[in-house]
C-alpha cells in the first residue's frame, strides 16, 4: 500500500509543480484509474502509463485495487471509479476480471440511456453526494473513464453538482 501512496503523492506533486495558484485536484482520485488502465496496456501507452505513475505497469492493477481498499475504508470518503467501452471496443478478458467490481460498463450508443447510466452509476457509488457526470456521450464514443473522491462535508455546505469524467473522440479520432 505504502508504494501505491508514495507513488500517488509523486504524481500530485508534479501536477502541483506544473498548475497555478487556486488549481484545486487530488491524484488519489485519479492515480488508481491510471493504474488500472496501465494493468492492461501495452506498447507506448503502457510506458506512458508507468512514467505518470512511477510503478511498473506489471504492479500497478493489485496497487490500484489495494489503494482503492484503502480509500474504501476510510470513514467519511465516498469514492468513485469507472470505465465504460462501446461495444465495439475489444477488451482482454483477463484484463476485465481484474477490476474493481462494478467498475467497467458497457455503453450502448443510445446518448440519452448511457447518460443516464452514468449518472446513476456516480449517485450510487458516492451515496447520491455526486449526481450527475458530467460527459454527454455520443454514439461513436469508444470510452469514457470517471473518478471523485467526496469527503464528508460539513453542516450546511452543498453536494457537489457533478462528476468530472473523460470521453474518447468517436472511432478513428486520436486520443491524446
Amino acid at each position: 500500500m505504502h508504494t501505491a501512496v508514495r507513488a500517488a503523492n509523486r504524481l500530485t506533486a508534479r501536477w502541483a509543480s506544473e498548475v497555478r495558484a487556486g488549481t484545486v485536484f487530488s491524484a488519489a482520485g485519479v492515480w488508481p484509474l491510471l493504474a488500472l488502465l496501465a494493468d492492461g496496456a501495452a506498447g507506448a501507452a503502457r510506458e506512458e502509463l508507468e512514467e505518470a505513475l512511477g510503478l511498473p505497469a506489471g504492479q500497478a492493477g493489485a496497487a490500484a485495487r489495494e489503494f482503492l481498499a484503502t480509500l474504501t475504508g476510510i470513514d467519511g470518503l465516498s469514492s468513485a471509479l469507472g470505465l465504460w467501452t462501446a461495444r465495439f471496443v475489444e477488451l482482454r478478458e483477463e484484463w476485465t476480471a481484474r477490476l474493481p467490481a462494478g467498475a467497467h460498463g458497457v455503453l450502448t450508443g443510445d446518448a440519452a440511456a448511457d447518460e443516464g447510466a452514468l449518472d446513476a452509476w456516480a449517485a450510487e457509488r458516492t451515496g447520491g453526494a455526486i449526481g450527475r457526470v458530467r460527459v454527454e456521450p455520443v454514439p461513436d464514443t469508444a470510452l469514457v473513464v470517471a473518478s471523485a473522491l467526496d469527503p464528508l462535508r460539513p453542516p450546511g455546505r452543498p453536494a457537489r453538482r457533478g462528476l468530472p469524467a473523460c470521453a474518447t473522440p468517436p472511432r478513428g479520432g486520436a486520443v491524446r
